[in-house]
């Protein structure tokens, strides 16, 4: 695992690169919205969480990676592993990224289908996404056909259906997300398409995000869960192809 000297050179690394966009893409709010110091910090919990659970060599599938911070952190910590990524748009607004990742980029064509043949990935990143497709059950599917038996999927970012900060979205009509998930009902997703939940839980320091220290599923036991946004998880696809 990976130490907190080691996670602060990472956080210097994506820094220079959200850097050198805004150079280039001044008006890009969403990148300016990532590259916050604050935003970023977290960035860098949720990788340490899961990065126990990276290979150190095969092949990593980006899914709905955007500018692909997660496939920049993994390329530092992990350069054994052979980085691939997809979207939905063309890859040009993000090739900093995606060239220091050493990532290979396709632009998704269907709403579905992964353009990738079956059984090529070792692990697969769905940082932010799971929520956005427009069939998460089917999309789950495509997932364990390209992963490898025993092949590991991260899901970071999934959004909470208990969470305040959803509901003050709804308040405010402002953006929110159209799709939350509970955390049983992510489990029962992950068991229904194959895969077994390794970890999961709430995306925060009082839970699966905790430093040393820091009592572990407090948020559970009180019941604090309405307060963190996010859900996460680590599942392993059925050995059984």
């Amino acid at each position: 695992m990976i130490s907190g000297e080691e996670v602060s050179g990472l956080g210097s690394v994506l820094g220079q690169l959200y850097g050198q966009h805004l150079e280039r893409n001044p008006e890009d709010a969403y990148i300016r919205q990532h590259g916050a110091p604050g935003f970023l910090a977290g960035t860098l919990r949720v990788f340490r969480f899961y990065e126990p659970y990276l290979p150190a060599g095969g092949r990593l599938l980006d899914w709905g990676c955007r500018h692909a911070p997660d496939a920049c952190l993994i390329h530092t910590a992990r350069p054994g592993l052979a980085i691939d990524g997809c979207d939905v748009f063309g890859g040009e607004r993000f090739e900093a990224f995606y060239r220091y990742a050493g990532l290979s980029y396709q632009q998704l064509c269907h709403f579905i289908e992964l353009p990738y043949a079956g059984a090529s990935f070792d692990v697969v990143i769905a940082s932010g996404v799971l929520e956005h497709v427009p069939m998460d059950y089917e999309s789950l599917k495509e997932v364990h056909r390209v992963l490898r038996p025993a092949g590991r999927l991260i899901i970071t970012y999934l959004p909470n259906r208990t969470s305040l900060e959803e509901w003050q979205r709804r308040r405010r009509a402002a953006e929110y997300h159209q799709r939350l998930y509970t955390l049983e009902q992510l489990k029962e997703l992950l068991l229904h398409t194959g895969f077994s939940p390794l970890v999961a839980g709430y995306q925060t320091r009082l839970d699966l995000l905790g430093e040393p220290g820091v009592p572990r599923r407090l948020l559970r036991w009180t019941g604090m869960r309405r307060f963190t946004s996010c859900l996460c998880a680590v599942a392993a696809r059925s050995e059984y192809l």
